[in-house]
């Protein structure tokens, strides 16, 4: 296991995920066989269930694919690709909702424990510092995606955050984008009214699109500079395509 303030390799992190995740939680809680409890699933069990039921592809790359079969001609990607070595987009994902099994059990309680419960609280925070290793892992190789915020978030305090974070990553949303997804909405400085107001643009904007264009956003949460290339792109006021494509592969050389 990785402790704080260890320099870890990709290996190290990938070790340290599948030990953590590698944990049978039932020799700890007395499960509940109450619907859609998950006491009686190990991580790996409710990781498979998680991306099934919320759908692996990405919301970012099923826009590219609907704007090209749509005929919409530019050579801008909502679907952003992540320097992750050692992974891949997917296993982001299947191991974020792994770790986020922990965190459920951690916040989704009272839970009914059986054998040590400090044993247990060790193993729910070694989950908690598993994920935030996991975040920096992806920082260090991605420093556009880390913004200040990362500066805040707190492994144990913000562990939801950083889950968040994680799946923002596995379903390659663009970083900008990632962080209206994670912090956007939980900024303490926003007022509730405000926080409102934006969550309300998001779910017209994505009618307006699907509405005018059949083109569905998905899940996406796309930060004002992406909601406005897409208003942009769909209504086909934007930078015009030869212009585009001289910019993408001669005057970026």
């Amino acid at each position: 296991m990785i402790n704080d303030g260890d320099k870890f390799s990709g290996v190290d992190l990938i070790k340290a995920i599948d030990e953590i995740t590698s944990f049978d939680t039932r020799s700890y809680v007395v499960p509940n066989r109450a619907q859609y409890d998950i006491t009686h699933m190990t991580p790996t069990r409710f990781s498979k269930i998680a991306v099934n039921w919320f759908d692996v592809a990405s919301s970012a790359g099923a826009l590219d694919t609907q704007l090209r079969e749509k005929h919409f001609r530019t050579t801008y990607r909502f679907a952003h690709d992540y320097r992750i070595p050692g992974f891949t987009h997917e296993k982001i994902v299947s191991d974020a909702y792994k770790l986020d099994y922990f965190y459920r059990l951690a916040t989704n309680g009272p839970l009914k424990i059986k054998g040590n419960p400090d044993d247990f609280a060790r193993i729910l925070d070694d989950a908690a510092r598993v994920s935030y290793y996991f975040a920096q892992y992806i920082w260090a190789f991605n420093p556009d995606a880390r913004f200040d915020y990362a500066k805040r978030l707190h492994p144990e305090y913000n562990w939801g955050h950083v889950l968040a974070f994680l799946l923002g990553v596995g379903y390659r949303f663009h970083p900008k984008d990632v962080y209206q997804f994670v912090m956007r909405h939980n900024d303490p400085s926003l007022s509730k009214e405000q926080l409102i107001s934006e969550f309300d643009g998001q779910l017209e904007f994505k009618k307006w699109c699907l509405d005018n264009y059949g083109v569905d956003t998905g899940c996406l949460v796309l930060c004002p500079e992406h909601q406005e290339k897409l208003r942009k792109i769909l209504t086909k006021t934007d930078t015009p395509y030869l212009v585009q494509l001289f910019d993408k592969y001669v005057r970026r050389r």
